[in-house]
């Protein structure tokens, strides 16, 4: 273990692996991407398996869906509940009295609550 802070030992030889192999595919693109032989007007066609595969992952994630009662409950926690949350605060009980005070007439026109609203027409 190092004293004084820095970089482990594993983790610098690590990272050591991971720039070489990096470059290394780097130097693979760009052999493809620009190969005279296999160019074309907008540059060479360059397949890489792991972008097909996640490309298809994406595209084929519906057909591998399986409902839970765990998927239920998040889709209800971040699309049901919010939408009954805010249509609770919009028009709920307490807008609903509010309509009631004003069609009563104990609402002033000038009232603070009534202002907000003159230019929203």
């Amino acid at each position: 273990m190092s004293i004084g802070g820095g970089t482990p030992r594993a983790e610098a030889l690590l990272e050591e692996k991971r720039r070489v192999l990096r470059n290394a595919l780097k130097g693979e693109y760009i052999k493809k991407k620009y190969n005279p032989a296999a160019y074309t007007a907008d540059g060479g066609l360059v397949f890489d398996a792991a972008v097909q595969r996640w490309h298809a992952m994406q595209f084929c994630y519906g057909d591998h869906f399986k409902p839970t009662v765990g998927n239920f409950a998040k889709f209800s926690m971040f699309v049901v509940v919010p939408m009954v949350a805010f249509y609770q605060l919009s028009f709920g009980p307490a807008h609903k009295e509010y309509l009631r005070m004003v069609s009563r007439g104990e609402v002033a026109y000038n009232a603070p609550s009534r202002k907000n609203l003159w230019f929203a027409n």
